[in-house]
């Protein structure tokens, strides 16, 4: 993978998601900060270049885009939150439209989103729960039209839950990841999934240590990925769940930069699985990094993003491109915007 210098320049500010229509039609949104205050960061490819969706200091009351699902050319949302609560962003082709969620989304962040079609769009994330001492509990709302509306996300035993991440290959095969933490305030892997018209949770496979779950891609409800990472006093490991139709295989990245990955993002490339985040390099710089899992193997592309590090958030393959993953890097005069594209 090389670094694309044209939307790795943009200063104070970072990107957690993207998304691809076509080769000619790749969204990239974040947060950028202008004197310490938020807006949204939205930039285009168009099959030559990089562009930005937006004017230099509009801040749309301070939003800050998660992520983003781009149907078409003309028809692409991104969700993220206010200092309100949660809140999205609608392209219809020739206008960025910023749409209210639905009612009662103060305190709440929309993490993860992906459409169906047009007008068919789900969304998942946080909002706090008076009633469950204001802990963070997992949101699902839903696009059915012109209205969003809160879907009802199965109940969690333990403190707090939430949603990280949405994915779908039909109406039929809508699946979500996040975390739950127990009672005994243990984090553990969350996955739930649409079953008629009802969302439950997919039991998932003991783990020794914490765990979480940030990045879902579905490729049929029988072929389903999930990535994320485990912890526990001695360090942190990658996580890759691989769901079959019938139970859960957990496996890790290989090499030591894929060992010890936070993944916080997947997607699929054909057959191959294709997954980043970032990992610590040799002097213990967290760096970004990418993977390609093709047959049984895995293999690492990414490059470094300097000695003060970096990592992915997002990430997509695009038809004769491969690879595109964006997210953050550091330098000595802070951070920026960071894309790496190939492979």
């Amino acid at each position: 993978m090389t670094i694309d210098q044209g939307a790795s320049q943009t200063r104070a500010a970072f990107f957690s998601g993207v998304s691809a229509s076509g080769p000619k039609d790749v969204w990239a949104v974040g947060t950028q900060f202008y004197l310490s205050r938020p807006g949204p960061l939205i930039q285009r490819w168009d099959g030559s270049s990089w562009k930005s969706m937006i004017r230099e200091n509009d801040r749309r009351n301070g939003l800050q885009l998660s992520d983003v699902a781009a149907v078409d050319p003309s028809d692409v949302w991104a969700v993220g939150f206010l200092y309100s609560g949660a809140s999205a962003l609608h392209w219809d082709g020739s206008t960025l439209t910023q749409v209210s969620t639905a009612p009662g989304s103060a305190k709440s962040n929309l993490l993860g989103v992906t459409a169906l079609g047009p007008e068919d769009v789900w969304a998942v994330g946080i909002t706090a729960d008076v009633g469950r001492g204001g802990y963070d509990q997992a949101l699902i709302q839903h696009l059915a039209g012109s209205a969003w509306t809160v879907a009802s996300a199965p109940h969690t035993a333990g403190y707090a839950s939430g949603l990280r991440d949405i994915d779908e290959a039909g109406p039929d095969s809508l699946w979500a990841v996040g975390w739950a933490v127990g009672s005994d305030k243990v984090y553990r892997p969350l996955v739930e999934r649409r079953v008629g018209d009802r969302w439950v949770v997919v039991p998932t496979p003991h783990l020794a240590d914490d765990g979480t779950l940030s990045g879902v891609a579905v490729a049929s409800p029988n072929d389903v990925w999930a990535v994320g990472w485990s912890w526990n006093d001695e360090g942190s490991r990658s996580l890759v769940m691989h769901w079959n139709g019938s139970s859960w295989r957990v496996s890790r990245v290989t090499g030591s930069a894929g060992s010890a990955a936070h993944l916080a993002t997947v997607a699929l490339d054909g057959r191959d699985v294709i997954t980043a985040g970032q990992s610590p390099d040799a002097n213990g710089v967290l760096q970004p990094v990418a993977f390609r899992l093709h047959g049984a193997t895995w293999t690492s592309h990414a490059v470094a993003a300097g000695s003060d590090g970096g990592g992915f958030k997002g990430i997509t393959s695009v038809d004769g491109s491969g690879m595109i993953a964006v997210g953050i890097q550091w330098t000595d005069e802070g951070y920026g915007s960071l894309v790496q594209s190939g492979c």
